[in-house]
């Protein structure tokens, strides 16, 4: 009996959830047709035009890739052997021209100045009593109690003595620039990229210690194709492209020399100090030519790709006092920024869809709008500039 009416029960519970889904259907039902009998609007859609206008030449720019060097890059050294004090100064510090960088040990210098000191001092004395042994044998030459012999062994000593103290000084000079010597200097204003030993190392003279950039200025080296290279100049003005940013730098020299491999000829441009490029980073540079050629600038938004290699554009056109949208077959020319230079089937005065033309589809109403979207211009369309 208890599962009797257990199985009743469960029955009773299906039967009254299937009634509550037959009514929500036949509700939902009686709505979705109530709202197809309703009227649907066919509104035009917005859309932002631009007028175009055909020009007979225009500006091909091209962009040759270059990498930003130092203008100078010194390994420095000391010009004598000995053992390392201390070095000063570390990777990534900046310095400016003199500052000391690392110090030899001066202990052996100072001891060798001491010892040619001493043989100086030694020297000047036995240079003195040479002297005058010599004028006292010339005295007795004189009175005729000397020989011509003993008279040239005097004057011969003297000499010698002179030599050896006139050779001490020099040693002396050559010890006192061991002396700045010992010190490393930089030799220009810049910044340490390397750092090859530590205090306390025992190095030869000529072994390198640091490496050092210059700060001043940097330096970027270009290939561009022959056709042009004799259109640059030392001292020309030309503009780069360092990322986003835009860099003005100054042609050094044009080379000579056609790579080979490129056909190009490599030019090197000296970049003023500034924070848009590093040593290393990339660099383009810009070139302008005019080219004959009908077209007109378009922005890279209102392209559409088409069929078999060519590109579309959308344009607003009256038809019977209502605009529609129609499809004009374009074909890309230059590229330049952020727009096109294109020819094809696109007509003088057309109004273009500037932007989004995938929302659109020949032969749709549109309400024309000529307004360029914010950012877009004439004047930026037909005489398009690097930003």
């Amino acid at each position: 009996m208890l599962k009797l009416m257990k199985s009743v029960g469960r029955g009773v519970v299906w039967l009254g959830a299937a009634v509550v889904i037959v009514a929500a259907a036949g509700f939902g039902g009686r709505t979705l047709l109530a709202k197809a009998d309703q009227p649907l609007t066919n509104q035009p859609a917005p859309v932002a035009v631009l007028e175009v206008r055909y020009q007979d030449t225009y500006q091909e720019q091209r962009l040759f890739p270059g990498r930003v060097s130092p203008a100078q890059v010194a390994d420095l050294a000391f010009q004598l052997g000995g053992e390392v004090d201390e070095v000063l100064v570390d990777i990534g510090d900046r310095v400016t021209k003199g500052q000391a960088l690392a110090k030899l040990d001066p202990v052996r210098i100072t001891l060798r100045r001491q010892e040619v000191r001493a043989q100086l001092a030694e020297a000047e004395a036995l240079a003195k009593r040479a002297a005058q042994t010599k004028a006292r044998v010339e005295d007795l030459v004189a009175q005729g109690f000397a020989t011509a012999q003993e008279l040239d062994n005097a004057v011969a000593d003297a000499q010698a003595a002179a030599q050896r103290v006139t050779a001490l000084k020099r040693s002396l000079a050559r010890l006192s620039e061991d002396v700045a010597d010992a010190t490393l200097t930089a030799p220009f204003e810049g910044y340490v990229v390397e750092r090859y030993v530590d205090g306390g190392t025992t190095v030869a003279n000529g072994q390198r210690i640091l490496r050092l950039n210059e700060r001043a200025a940097f330096e970027a080296e270009v290939g561009i194709p022959t056709s042009i290279a004799d259109t640059y100049l030392p001292g020309d003005e030309v503009t780069l492209q360092a990322g986003d940013e835009i860099v003005q730098a100054t042609v050094a020299g044009v080379g000579e020399n056609v790579d080979v491999l490129t056909r190009t000829q490599t030019v090197r441009l000296r970049i003023a100090n500034t924070s848009a490029v590093v040593p290393g980073s990339l660099v383009r540079l810009v070139t302008s030519t005019e080219r004959t050629g009908k077209g007109v600038w378009v922005p890279y938004s209102s392209l559409q790709e088409g069929y078999r290699g060519l590109w579309a554009v959308y344009v607003v056109e009256t038809v019977d006092g209502q605009d529609e949208i129609r499809r004009k077959d374009v074909e890309i020319i230059s590229l330049a920024d952020d727009r096109a230079f294109v020819s094809g089937t696109l007509e003088d005065g057309d109004r273009l869809v500037v932007t989004s033309p995938f929302r659109f589809v020949p032969g749709q109403q549109v309400e024309g709008v000529k307004d360029a979207p914010a950012g877009t211009s004439l004047a930026a369309i037909s005489s398009p500039v690097v930003r």
